[in-house]
């Protein structure tokens, strides 16, 4: 299983390393291969260096037997991180060495934390802190499902405002991945206009990174990372607030619209915060339901 794990590993990391050499060079010439990418040197050298990272991590995950379990999460988002956020940078030519490294997670995890001998191998749920662990496992589910319902219901967006601009009636909303939608609301029809903002999508990005990290993490028993992705999802809904005036003015929202701020942010915001609330008190506490012997 060992080899399993490594070999797609390898080779996974070592075609992204490629792909990300193809896009810095000669990506503007194959823009439909690359996704139409505008920046594609930056973007290639972010492929480059995420796929090195993912080949360190898998190198790292040989000798697994003697590696703590907060270093085998670290290998684990070592080639689990790269192998998701590529898919947004280089386009199609991450399709095979996405997958490969998709694949190395699944093997990995499965060489980490299932495929020990019974009496080696820790419980999914340990009984002594099941409490954190069940508590920080739903803090990230509830982020992840705010995300997901924002795509089909805008009442969870992050932010969600209807004001009056001369005499029409607008409503402002802010929605995965990177949309700032503005409804016209007034009239016998409803016309709705839809931006892309990349401001948002970096506060999305923080928010499902962040959450999936903690979720993984809670599952494996690891206060650290649990903390880490915590910490950027308060980083995201931090960088929500600091960059709204930013966001929106790039819509026809009044510049003078932000004495309430806190009464304009939208039920996704508030969902995230409650989740993020849950996974940092569990990685900073041990929550325990009494003495447990484990």
């Amino acid at each position: 299983m060992e080899k399993l794990a490594i070999k797609p590993g390898i080779l996974g990391s070592g075609l992204g390393i490629l792909a990300g050499l193809i896009e810095m060079s000669i990506g503007a010439q194959i823009l439909p291969w690359i996704g139409n990418k505008e920046s594609p040197v930056v973007l290639g050298l972010i492929t480059f260096f995420l796929s090195g990272i993912a080949l360190l991590s898998v190198l790292s995950a040989r000798n697994h037997v003697k590696l703590t379990n907060d270093r085998k999460l670290a290998i684990f988002f070592g080639v689990l991180l790269p192998a998701a956020i590529c898919f947004t940078t280089v386009g199609r030519l991450w399709y095979l060495p996405g997958s490969l490294l998709i694949m190395t997670c699944l093997l990995l995890a499965y060489e980490f934390w299932f495929g020990q001998s019974k009496l080696s191998s820790p419980k999914i749920i340990c009984r002594k802190f099941w409490v954190n662990q069940i508590l920080g496992g739903i803090g990230s589910l509830i982020i992840l499902v705010s995300v997901a319902l924002a795509f089909l219901n805008s009442n969870f967006a992050l932010f969600q405002s209807e004001i009056l601009i001369k005499a029409d009636r607008f409503r402002f909303e802010i929605l995965p991945m990177d949309i700032v939608r503005f409804t016209n609301l007034s009239g016998g029809v409803t016309t709705i206009e839809d931006i892309e903002v990349s401001l948002v999508m970096v506060v999305y990005i923080f928010l499902i990174l962040g959450a999936v990290i903690a979720l993984i993490s809670s599952l494996a028993k690891s206060r650290i990372f649990k903390g880490i992705g915590g910490i950027l999802v308060f980083t995201g809904l931090t960088l929500s607030l600091f960059w709204l005036p930013g966001i929106l003015a790039q819509t026809e929202f009044p510049s003078g619209g932000f004495q309430n701020i806190v009464g304009l942010l939208g039920m996704g915001w508030y969902i995230s915060t409650v989740g993020m609330s849950l996974i940092m008190i569990t990685s900073l506490f041990q929550l325990q339901p009494g003495n447990t012997k484990s």
